[in-house]
């Protein structure tokens, strides 16, 4: 409609259309838009001489944009008239009159913009997940109802997914697995797709918005909220630093001080002979005592230090005759979180209309402070419980116990590393004090 109502002002003015610069699909938010870049190129060249625009907001909704524009134009001899305001720059009132009309425009288009966040925002409170235009994987959208339905078949590949990454597998390893298992589904594009899977707490049924959890009304969850908390514990356990099997220290990060509590680190001494290194002697020692510093350890702790080979060799030991049946596992309650998050989402609503009430002057600001606080001190309490069930759920097991026997048969010929990830499964800590050393085990 803008082409031919442009089109037709300009053949009757008797003006030749040089060329129609339309960009469909772009927002008149800024300049860098293909066709408008082309119109500057042109303009520059002095191809054009009057630009015709069917109402000013179609140049840019900022009045600095408008303005640089009609310089830009000024400079090259180059008249702009509007259809719609009638518009001739060419005068000081036109000149003015587009000042305002740009100032408006860049109005309504803040305006809209406002009400369209408040929107979002108020879908989101709500528990509306809104589906950035393709639908994720394990779902597909149903706009007539404002839902997404889960895909059987795409779900089944999810839930195996995280039972495979929770039992140890890398994101690369996952992909070739799912790869094998499942051909006919195209998802499994590249070595990295299965870790936005892994990571995303929608399929625990939650998004993120402005930082903060909510519980999606608009879907069903795929997994369960303890399922996505184990696989981010090993998520984060497999993003710390990358270690190599050329590190002398195999215990690392399982040693712990009975005396004073920290961890114990590794040290390294060597004497040299003619400027090279001779004898080099690696051991195990508490930080408040290799690395101590008056300004954070106090005084310097004075429990054993351990020669790595000793230590090394009698927990290796220890791991290679354990007798073990089961896990000690931690006591949690399934589907507790997803419980409290959902009543600290309703509690939160509650401070929200109890705002409104004492703004509305409904209620006095004594019954406002004390509601108010009673609500914040129930959300503090959930939110305890939240934090001792996490705790739980990263303590607890990530693999069977028959995968920790294979890997306990394997252990004598198993790489460096490989020793230190079935430690850390089947070890809780090593405390140290003095000559008297105790393993604290994940299995009994």
């Amino acid at each position: 409609m803008q082409k031919e109502k442009l089109s037709a002002y300009a053949a009757a003015q008797s003006y030749e259309i040089a060329d129609i610069y339309s960009d469909e699909g772009f927002s008149g938010k800024d300049l860098h838009r293909p066709a408008m870049e082309r119109l500057l190129v042109d303009v520059k060249n002095g191809k054009i001489n009057t630009v015709f625009v069917y109402k000013l907001d179609r140049l840019s909704r900022h009045v600095k944009d408008v303005l640089e524009l009609v310089e830009l134009f000024d400079k090259y001899s180059v008249s702009l008239y509007s259809l719609t305001e009638q518009l001739d720059v060419s005068s000081p009132f036109g000149r003015a009159a587009l000042k305002m009309s740009a100032t408006f425009s860049e109005l309504e288009r803040e305006t809209i913009v406002e009400r369209m966040q408040m929107g979002k925002d108020a879908r989101a409170r709500s528990g509306k997940y809104t589906c950035p235009g393709k639908s994720p994987f394990g779902y597909k959208l149903d706009k007539e109802h404002d839902r997404m339905e889960i895909v059987p078949e795409e779900a089944e590949a999810v839930r195996d997914m995280y039972a495979k990454y929770i039992e140890g597998y890398t994101f690369r390893k996952l992909y070739t697995y799912c790869r094998e298992k499942y051909p006919d589904i195209r998802f499994f594009s590249n070595s990295m797709c299965c870790k936005p899977v892994i990571e995303r707490p929608m399929y625990a049924g939650y998004f993120y918005h402005n930082s903060e959890l909510v519980k999606a009304t608009n879907y069903e969850p795929i997994i369960s909220y303890e399922t996505y908390l184990q696989a981010q514990e090993v998520v984060k356990r497999n993003t710390t630093k990358r270690e190599h099997d050329n590190t002398p220290y195999l215990l690392t990060g399982l040693v712990y001080c009975a005396k004073c509590g920290r961890a114990y680190c590794g040290k390294r001494r060597a004497h040299k002979v003619n400027g090279i290194e001779r004898n080099v002697y690696y051991s195990y020692g508490c930080t408040a005592r290799i690395k101590y510093s008056q300004s954070e350890h106090g005084s310097p702790c004075q429990n054993e230090l351990y020669p790595v080979e000793t230590l090394d060799k009698l927990v290796e030991n220890m791991v290679q005759n354990l007798e073990f049946t089961e896990f000690v596992t931690p006591q949690t309650s399934t589907g507790l979180i997803d419980k409290l998050l959902l009543e600290n989402g309703e509690l939160k609503k509650q401070k929200e209309r109890l705002l409104d009430l004492y703004l509305n002057e409904s209620i006095d600001k004594d019954t406002y402070t004390a509601r108010f606080d009673d609500i914040n001190k129930r959300i503090q309490k959930n939110l305890a419980v939240i934090d001792n069930e996490k705790q739980s759920i990263a303590q607890s097991p990530t693999v069977s116990i028959e995968y920790l026997k294979q890997r306990q048969r394997e252990f004598p010929n198993a790489s460096k590393k490989e020793k230190r990830r079935l430690l850390q499964q089947l070890i809780k800590q090593i405390v140290i004090d003095g000559e008297n050393i105790t393993i604290n085990w994940y299995v009994k």
